[in-house]
């Protein structure tokens, strides 16, 4: 069984049920959840009041400087601003080309739009005046223009050379009209079939079949019949065969844009969906809004969802860590990676685990920090898929490949990079990595062979998060994979600096203030203060030296006049032998072959023994 790799944003298309997860009160959060669709701006107001030339320009940019993300934002947005003219007689730059006429001739008489057999478009027209919240109304007996600017789904899919999709039409209750389908990279032929009734039509054979070649950088729209009683599939084959011209199928990439829909009052018509997008790449996961969590709190008070808020209550982060692990590494990103990453500071027994594994293994690396057991994974000739809360520090992960360690002569970013050949040095410049929460990972079941989690569970200041990150990396990974994880441990050896005398502490990080934002920086970034705001900033810190005044621009930091250095507070949880394995033995699915000790961490190896069920 071929399956090609799918990817949703904005909503989640169920293929199960053919409708679309919305998310409320009593849905399955993590069947719902999914990244949100890439935003050019942090407010919808200020992408409306663009000009098409000035979207025109970003998605230009954004090509120029191979921002994937920043793209894809502006193509949707063109996109929503096309103005359909099934009328039109001129041909709109970039969306067909030379292969227009061959389209014609291939799709004959089929209708993209409704119309009746014998009066399909010739071709699809951008009107440049048209502003970006205009609707013009249209249905199956006009040929008015339209445009559809509350595109809030797109569906990217990948078809290497053999593979297809199954005959289908578009689910009418879960998507309004318009289903716009835009082919990158590969052309394809798409093969079209209206089923007629057989006794009415008085024929033996009772469906029309038509073909489209659908050519690289071409959109497609179809609305009314062509979405709902024509059904639309792609044959799983190497070969498209035009006009007598066999053509070998390359990769394509499809992006499917559709405007979701909310499930209808009675008596009313269904309304859109909100729109769910960010600007920020990576996209932060996993992690529930300020109203979803008040909405949880809600619901707890009821016996009818006190099952369900205690599942979802994992889900959200407690203020514990948002404050004492989130934001102290956000603001030691930078000294943190001096002194760890780029020293290769990396734990014997991991990187020997990392060592052991098959060549061309997929490791999830969660947790990743700055990215410092990278150079381990791809020095054995595996690939890693990097995931951390911290944007900062995976940002010093993807500047590594540029950095020089003045302080290390064997060269570039330490001496585990040494390892590395000309080409794998190369992967350093585009890492793999995304903005998540352990407990709730960006990954498909099943699609990673191994995964390590490395100082990552002892920064969980529940049992339940704890067992909910075991349970993601247990789902990730495949049938017989292994996992690796390390967290601190209470007993720590006889020459060890640290003593613990408990099993939840704050542990203090020294930060030096070159390495910080200066207080004026960070307050910029953080909002534009008025001139009289910063004045009395500027009075307040009067006679104060950089690191004190560093310390009061951070919450919960502490000023060491002693030393001169910013302190931050971490929570950690320090795991008393035998007690990883306990958790571990919660999870469905997860065996313990190896515990072992190394350096005041306890190590546990798992191994996958069973596939996830789906609920």
């Amino acid at each position: 069984l071929i399956r090609r790799r799918v990817q949703h944003y904005g909503y989640v298309f169920d293929y199960e049920s053919s409708d679309v997860l919305r998310r409320d009160d009593e849905g399955d959060e993590k069947r719902c959840a999914c990244p949100p669709l890439p935003s050019m701006t942090s407010s919808r107001e200020s992408v409306l009041e663009m000009r098409n030339e000035d979207v025109e320009q970003w998605v230009e940019n954004a090509v120029d400087d191979v921002k994937g993300w920043e793209a894809m934002a502006g193509i949707i947005e063109r996109t929503r601003r096309i103005n359909f003219d099934f009328a039109s007689s001129s041909t709109p730059e970039g969306l067909l080309d030379s292969d227009q006429n061959l389209n014609e001739k291939l799709l004959n008489n089929l209708s993209l739009n409704g119309e009746k057999k014998g009066s399909s478009p010739k071709d699809i027209s951008i009107d440049k005046e048209k502003s970006s919240s205009s609707v013009k109304s249209m249905d199956n007996s006009t040929q008015a223009p339209c445009c559809y600017p509350h595109i809030n789904q797109v569906t990217i899919n990948e078809y290497t050379p053999g593979q297809g999709i199954g005959s289908h039409v578009d689910t009418e209750t879960a998507f309004d009209d318009g289903l716009l389908i835009i082919t990158l990279n590969g052309g394809i032929v798409m093969e079209f079939r209206k089923v007629q009734d057989a006794a009415a039509a008085g024929k033996e054979e009772s469906s029309m079949r038509k073909l489209l070649y659908l050519p690289p950088r071409s959109l497609v729209l179809l609305s009314g019949d062509a979405r709902y009683k024509w059904e639309h599939m792609i044959v799983s084959r190497t070969t498209d065969t035009v006009d007598g011209t066999i053509l070998p199928r390359k990769l394509r990439v499809s992006l499917t844009l559709r405007t979701a829909l909310a499930v209808p009052k009675v008596g009313q018509q269904a309304l859109p969906l909100p729109l769910y997008e960010s600007k920020v790449f990576p996209p932060r996961w996993g992690q529930l809004s300020d109203d979803a969590a008040a909405l949880m709190n809600v619901n707890s008070s009821s016996n009818n969802h006190a099952t369900l808020s205690t599942e979802r209550s994992d889900l959200v982060t407690p203020a514990t860590e948002s404050k004492h692990v989130h934001a102290v590494y956000d603001a030691i990103a930078t000294q943190w990676h001096h002194t760890r990453g780029k020293r290769g500071v990396l734990w014997p027994g991991a990187t020997l685990f990392l060592e052991n594994l098959p060549p061309g293994s997929i490791v999830a690396d969660v947790g990743c920090g700055d990215g410092k057991y990278f150079s381990a994974i791809w020095a054995s000739n595996s690939y890693v898929i990097g995931t951390d809360i911290s944007e900062p520090l995976l940002k010093t992960a993807a500047a590594a490949e540029n950095e020089v360690d003045n302080s290390n002569k064997k060269g570039r970013d330490g001496p585990q990079y040494q390892k590395l050949s000309k080409e794998k040095h190369a992967l350093s410049a585009h890492p793999a990595v995304a903005v998540a929460d352990c407990i709730h990972l960006p990954l498909r079941s099943d699609s990673c062979d191994a995964a390590i989690c490395i100082a990552v569970m002892h920064h969980l200041s529940t049992e339940g998060r704890r067992i909910r990150c075991l349970s993601e990396l247990r789902r990730i990974v495949k049938v017989g994979g292994l996992i690796n994880v390390q967290a601190w441990a209470l007993e720590q050896e006889n020459d060890s600096k640290r003593k613990f005398h408990g099993t939840d502490v704050l542990v203090p990080f020294n930060a030096q203030p070159k390495y910080l934002e200066t207080p004026s920086t960070k307050k910029e970034k953080e909002s534009k203060s008025t001139q009289d705001n910063q004045e009395s900033v500027d009075r307040s810190n009067k006679g104060k030296g950089v690191a004190e005044m560093m310390a009061g621009q951070y919450s919960g930091a502490e000023f060491d006049s002693k030393k001169n250095l910013v302190v931050f507070q971490r929570y950690c949880h320090m795991y008393r032998k035998g007690e990883l394995e306990c958790l571990c033995e919660q999870v469905p699915g997860l065996e313990v072959v190896e515990s072992t000790y190394e350096k005041g961490n306890h190590v546990v190896l798992l191994r996958v023994r069973d596939a996830v069920v789906a609920p």
